[in-house]
């Protein structure tokens, strides 16, 4: 029984560290595809040019979405500087996106919006 024992924490170690793994390599290289090749992570965030009053809009509707946590950019939270319309859209943007998988059509927000492969991350925010 002792032995059973050994076999099956062995097996959740490796399973545990397996997963542990897979998840650092979509976090710094993007999705893993099942040929063992990675897409680039992207990012969604406000065009430039849009109005300040078209972005509240899509700013409004993203952070009314259930998945969509906009805590981060709520006064005194690591969001909140710069106190921009565009930089709140673009990380409730981006918080929409990247709950849909970062799937493309998520990334439309009327027009206002497109997707990136450089992180918008900045000092203690992160998208």
């Amino acid at each position: 029984m002792e032995s059973l024992s050994r076999v099956c924490f062995l097996l959740l170690a490796t399973i545990v560290f397996h997963l542990i793994s897979s998840t650092a390599v979509v976090e710094s290289h993007g999705v893993v595809l099942p040929d063992g090749s990675t897409l680039p992570r992207q990012w969604c965030v406000a065009k430039p040019g849009v109005s300040d009053a078209d972005l509240q809009g899509q700013l409004d509707w993203a952070c009314s979405q259930k998945e969509v946590d906009c805590r981060p950019i709520q006064p005194g939270a690591a969001c909140a500087e710069p106190v921009t319309v565009r930089s709140r859209a673009s990380f409730a943007m981006n918080a929409y996106f990247q709950k849909h998988d970062s799937e493309p059509n998520s990334c439309n927000f009327s027009g206002t919006a497109m997707v990136v492969n450089e992180d918008p991350s900045y000092g203690n925010c992160k998208y």
